[in-house]
């Protein structure tokens, strides 16, 4: 696996303005398609670094250099993400029916750079069957969670009530996990907090289980507008992403369509990468119809298996999550402009 190195997206480039050069279908018949916009770079689009900057003081024009065109694509990626609005609250899933392949630290990250870029508006739920790891990777002691939520939900009428099931993120991210035991979630438990926390929050990350077939993942699958695969080049997690995909066309309808406009997100652990395996994955994931594909390098910070910090990471995975995250509200553009 690559340790610490430069992120990779194998989607085009974000423009400033959300409602510019949209796709309405993601899906072409080569494989999957750019997930973000295309935009005419102007001038100003890109900064002025290193001898650059002084070579332009002088009245010179060079060629913008790799880092200025990398810090001018990165700045379109959050201009994106903060300028774009929807007429409702949004659901992202992020899934894979195999353990261990980052999906609860990519739904902190995810929703840590919508909150930190859109200035907060953004939770992360644990819609898992069984308790998940949500509440140990953030940050904060939970007092309360998914179980309470569930007791109390009718009790609650604001949003300062619903702040004493939160905890709160230094991303500005808000998180409900599970604080304790709990039953099992059922596909109505799901629904039933989605539409309470929608009510508060623009923006909903789901973490969920290892069970696509279970009834709190069909519930989930139901409040999902945008869906993300985590995998490692692995063969077990390869698979398991593309069970989940065959899982979704066969049940059809809205599913199926997220299926078709997913976003792989190819993780790096630090674990050696067999060349083998990395090119199966490769055709695996081309051949896969889905929206697009992101890399996520190797992050110390995210191997540690701790409690999640957004300010921790490299900037390598800052960079990363944020075009992975552009590409994701795209996603989300497009999907609820065709549903209107």
């Amino acid at each position: 696996m690559s340790g610490g190195g430069e992120a990779r997206s194998e989607a085009s480039e974000p423009t400033e303005n959300p409602a510019e050069g949209e796709q309405d279908s993601p899906q072409s018949a080569a494989g999957p398609s750019d997930l973000r916009l295309r935009s005419r770079e102007r001038p100003s689009d890109v900064p002025s670094l290193g001898w650059n900057k002084v070579l332009r003081s002088l009245g010179l024009k060079p060629k913008p250099s790799a880092a200025e065109q990398e810090a001018a694509e990165l700045g379109r990626s959050r201009s994106l993400i903060r300028l774009s609005t929807w007429p409702r609250s949004v659901g992202i899933l992020v899934a894979n029916p195999k353990g261990g392949v980052g999906k609860t630290p990519l739904s902190l990250l995810v929703a840590g750079v919508l909150a930190n870029i859109r200035g907060g508006g953004t939770i992360v739920l644990e819609v898992s069957d069984d308790p998940g790891a949500l509440a140990v990777r953030a940050e904060g002691p939970a007092a309360a969670g998914v179980a309470e939520l569930l007791r109390d939900i009718d009790e609650i009428k604001g949003a300062g009530q619903l702040a004493g099931y939160v905890a709160q993120q230094t991303s500005y991210a808000a998180v409900i996990g599970t604080a304790g035991d709990r039953d099992a979630l059922t596909g109505e438990d799901v629904k039933r907090m989605a539409a309470l926390t929608d009510t508060y929050y623009p923006v909903r990350v789901m973490d969920s289980g290892n069970q696509p077939s279970s009834d709190a993942f069909h519930g989930a699958i139901e409040v999902t507008d945008a869906l993300v695969i985590p995998v490692l080049d692995a063969l077990p997690e390869l698979n398991g992403a593309m069970q989940l995909l065959r899982h979704l066309h066969k049940l059809g309808g809205h599913a199926e369509a997220l299926a078709r406009s997913a976003i792989i997100v190819r993780m790096h652990d630090g674990r050696a990468e067999d060349p083998e395996v990395r090119s199966y994955a490769d055709q695996l994931v081309e051949t896969a119809g889905v929206g697009g594909v992101v890399h996520v390098p190797f992050d110390p910070h995210i191997a540690q298996r701790t409690t999640l910090s957004f300010g921790e990471l490299k900037p390598a995975t800052t960079a990363a999550i944020t075009q992975l995250t552009a590409a994701i509200v795209a996603q989300l553009n497009a999907a609820l402009r065709k549903a209107a």
